[in-house]
């Protein structure tokens, strides 16, 4: 006899699919997943170019990306999209997560070494397996724990053991630890929320919650929210629009599809697109050592999205 609890929680390998959505087919789903790594692999060259403090950055992305999403909505507003007492609570619940996320992930980057952090933020699947299996009680395939295992061991050999000692560089090795954490609490409030309510919907509440929590962040800690320069007002759009609308809400889809440790896993395919960028836009030179990381990290990745297909 079933646990009551288990019709609450179906088995990660049989996710269902949102309300009034079939599962797209593999060709058009991971290609859609593969547009969305590219998108958020434009985040951390944007950062760069940014001459702005962390906070003020990630309160300008999801602020920004929730503005050009509220016509949107208001526009085709569906007439169920299921709002409630706890659908809205996962909703602000995910949206502070993704506030947190931002703005220790982008302050990690300022403290520790792009490759430390990077190594530290690759955790989040693993957060999300652990309590998908140890709260919720869902078992995830052995292919899928394996594929989990590869990302982490690639980024690991990526980071070239590229790890500072000093107090500012642990303080950032910590922050990104508790980047990974938001992520993961983010994914799974959202996996949670997106069985019911409407893409649009969701995005935008979870993108205004996560820029009206920051808010009073920026003040308390007296970060200035203007005076940067025409480039970094520009940087603050295209990481709004690309990263964010693209990129971000391209998962929040798939999470109507997929597990979320599944999304975890195949948002790790950033660091890819991010260093391939790197090379492309700013001459960084990759290392037999990140050459060798990478396709681990792309072997986890496909390891996981074929399991998936599969389940």
């Amino acid at each position: 006899m079933r646990h009551p609890e288990a019709l609450d929680h179906p088995p990660a390998s049989t996710p269902r699919p949102s309300p009034g959505l079939a599962p797209p087919h593999p060709l058009l789903l991971w290609p859609l997943v593969a547009t969305g790594i590219t998108a958020i692999s434009c985040a951390s060259i944007l950062i760069r170019l940014a001459d702005a403090p962390a906070l003020a950055i990630a309160s300008y992305r999801v602020g920004i990306a929730a503005v050009v999403l509220l016509p949107w909505y208001l526009f085709k507003m569906p007439a169920n999209h299921c709002w409630n007492r706890p659908i809205l609570g996962r909703t602000l619940l995910a949206g502070c997560f993704l506030a947190l996320h931002f703005a220790f992930w982008i302050r990690s980057l300022q403290l520790t070494s792009i490759a430390s952090s990077a190594t530290l933020v690759s955790t989040t699947p693993l957060f999300v397996a652990l309590f998908d299996r140890c709260c919720l009680r869902r078992r995830l395939p052995r292919y899928a724990w394996s594929g989990i295992l590869l990302v982490v061991a690639g980024s690991m050999i990526i980071a070239e053991n590229d790890f500072h000692f000093s107090p500012e560089a642990l303080l950032g090795d910590l922050l990104a630890l508790a980047g990974a954490l938001a992520a993961a609490g983010y994914l799974l409030a959202g996996r949670s929320v997106r069985h019911t309510l409407n893409l649009t919907a969701y995005v935008l509440g979870a993108y205004s919650t996560a820029a009206l929590f920051l808010l009073p962040l920026n003040l308390l800690s007296a970060t200035p929210l203007t005076g940067f320069s025409s480039q970094t007002y520009l940087v603050f759009v295209l990481l709004a629009v690309v990263p964010q609308l693209i990129g971000h809400t391209t998962f929040n889809w798939t999470l109507g599809f997929l597990p979320a440790t599944t999304v975890a896993v195949l948002i790790l395919g950033e660091p890819i697109g991010a260093t391939l960028l790197a090379y492309l836009f700013f001459g960084e030179t990759i290392s037999l050592m990140k050459a060798l990381g990478l396709l681990v990290v792309g072997a986890g990745i496909f390891q996981v999205a074929t399991t998936s297909s599969k389940a």
